[in-house]
């Protein structure tokens, strides 16, 4: 089912058209506008738009809302239409029919990543379709495809706002790299939301020449930024382990003899029955080493901790 086409090529007023609330270029509907009001206002106007027609007096604008911006912008008074009208008994599934109509619309000119990712984001909540019901709305599109793109809202807003605003600075690659790296999927090689920002500020602005021409390099600075912040999470969870071992250093003594007593029981449990034959180098080793450790222990039981301060504990 698509959309019903009743009139074409007919010059509507501008006051007469309303913008449709959906609208998929979100991104990209302020890029470039003077130079399109230009254009059109020297060479005409190349598209229609398509409108639909209601019960009212306006028609609803669902496709060519930058053309109607410019045109606004030039200060023209008309623009080229195309009508159309939701089939009897499809009311319900109007805004399904309207994305359905500007995915085809809008194939000579695509969608950017995050402008598709919006549009099934859309469809999946308004009619709590599952990936494969939103692929089988559109030609060419699959379940993978489609789960694909939805990885592009991994992206944080604020970073789409600097992507929006610097668009010929962030390839398809940039952009791709930006939300496999959002994406809850990398687990612990996932950016912070302000590991984002500073990476795509670094695009935006140009910084390094080799990350702007190059996705792959970006690939690389996204990683060593999150490897650096995962390497002084680890070293402040170490001070602080450090820092509360040392503040008891009673437990320590105590944690320190159960290492001692369990490895005594661990050596007293070996099989000895079980060696058939040890090098006599070996077995000598072995007596001196325990003979050490013996000494070691004594020298630490009879001397040092008989010189340890103590407390008498106050009788309740």
């Amino acid at each position: 089912m698509a959309l019903e086409a009743i009139e074409t090529g007919r010059h509507v007023p501008l006051d007469e058209i309303a913008e449709s609330p959906q609208k998929v270029r979100r991104e990209t509907v302020e890029q470039r506008l003077d130079d399109l009001a230009k254009s059109i206002k020297e060479h005409g106007q190349i598209h229609a738009v398509s409108l639909l027609q209601d019960d009212s007096d306006k028609y609803e604008l669902i496709n060519g809302h930058r053309r109607f911006q410019a045109a606004r912008r030039g200060g023209m008074k008309t623009l080229r239409a195309n009508i159309y009208r939701i089939p009897a008994g499809q009311e319900k599934n109007k805004d399904l029919l309207i994305q359905q109509h500007l995915y085809a619309a809008n194939m000579a000119e695509p969608l950017i990543p995050v402008e598709r990712a919006r549009m099934f984001e859309a469809l999946i909540q308004q009619y709590d379709m599952t990936v494969e019901q939103v692929a089988n709305c559109f030609e060419g599109e699959t379940a993978e495809s489609v789960a694909e793109a939805m990885k592009y809202l991994a992206i944080d807003q604020v970073v789409l706002d600097v992507i929006s605003a610097h668009p010929e600075k962030f390839s398809e690659g940039h952009i791709r790299v930006l939300a496999e790296f959002s994406s809850p999927d990398k687990r612990a090689w996932r950016m912070k939301p302000d590991e984002q920002l500073r990476v795509a500020r670094e695009v935006a602005e140009q910084k390094d020449k080799l990350i702007a021409a190059d996705p792959r390099k970006l690939e690389e600075r996204v990683k060593s930024v999150v490897k650096l912040r995962r390497e002084q999470e680890r070293a402040k969870n170490e001070k602080e382990k450090i820092k509360k071992t040392q503040a008891d250093p009673v437990k320590v003594l105590f944690r320190a003899v159960e290492a001692v007593e369990s490895s005594v029981r661990s050596l007293r449990d070996v099989d000895l029955l079980s060696v058939k034959e040890i090098d006599a180098g070996d077995k000598g080793d072995l007596i001196k080493r325990l003979y050490d450790s013996v000494q070691s222990l004594d020298d630490f039981a009879n001397e040092r901790l008989p010189k340890l301060p103590t407390s008498r504990k106050t009788a309740q």
